[in-house]
């Protein structure tokens, strides 16, 4: 065997050299995306929890989550997964108890940036829009972002039914502020959502105060009108 390895061209031994570094690179990248989908794991547990369970986290918990999720980001930064994640930490952020007015907004705003920087990443994934949507709604700005969100969440995802609620429930409250071109858009929406969910846009509609926008399609379908009445009455007993 010594005779053979003598043998061997000088060329060998470097290349040798270059290939059990290589794989011991590729063994440690390959440990780092370990870790940061284990991490990552982590932090998707959590935002689940919460979600099934209506639950807003308390200060602790909410900043070991995003703990978790940014570890993962620091070793995979461009992961659309992870970001996601910690954008949506931040809107939980925005909801905690204990989260004066202006930090809320300083937390909204920045689940805005990392929506945004998502976009650059996935431009054509609706429910970056959708979440857009929903943070412009709450801080009550329609500008050219909004209605740009708005537009887009429609065309990309016109039959998702949480995606129309998204669209509805902001187009209407903020009808005086949209264009005529948003305002059909938003039309649209609303025909679909009444064809694909009609109860639960009806009551968002009464829940949200635009009652009346459905009056062209009540007039034509005598059991939507019934529904129609059967919500207006419940809300009406819940208010007393």
């Amino acid at each position: 065997m010594e005779y053979l390895l003598g043998k061997l061209p000088l060329f060998v031994y470097p290349l040798g050299l270059t290939i059990l570094l290589s794989l011991l690179g590729m063994s440690a990248y390959t440990g780092m995306l370990l870790y940061a989908d284990y991490s990552a794991s982590s932090s998707q547990a959590d935002i689940k929890n919460w979600q099934l369970g209506k639950i807003v986290p308390d200060e602790k918990s909410w900043q070991e989550t995003l703990d978790s999720i940014q570890a993962a980001i620091k070793f995979d930064p461009t992961n659309p997964e992870y970001l996601g994640y910690e954008a949506e930490l931040y809107r939980y952020k925005a909801t905690m108890s204990d989260t004066r007015p202006s930090k809320a907004i300083g937390a909204y705003r920045e689940a805005l940036s990392k929506y945004r920087h998502l976009l650059t990443l996935r431009p054509s994934w609706a429910p970056y829009w959708s979440s857009i949507i929903s943070i412009k709604y709450e801080l009550w700005e329609y500008d050219e972002l909004m209605i740009t969100a708005l537009n887009n969440a429609a065309r990309l995802a016109p039959w998702f039914k949480s995606n129309q609620h998204i669209i509805l429930r902001a187009g209407f409250h903020g009808w005086p502020f949209i264009d005529l071109e948003t305002r059909e858009v938003i039309d649209k929406t609303l025909e679909r959502a009444m064809q694909l969910q009609p109860l639960e846009t009806i009551r968002l509609a009464l829940n949200q105060g635009f009652g009346e926008r459905l009056t062209p399609y009540l007039e034509v379908d005598e059991d939507l009108q019934k529904v129609y009445e059967k919500e207006l009455q419940a809300m009406k007993k819940v208010k007393e």
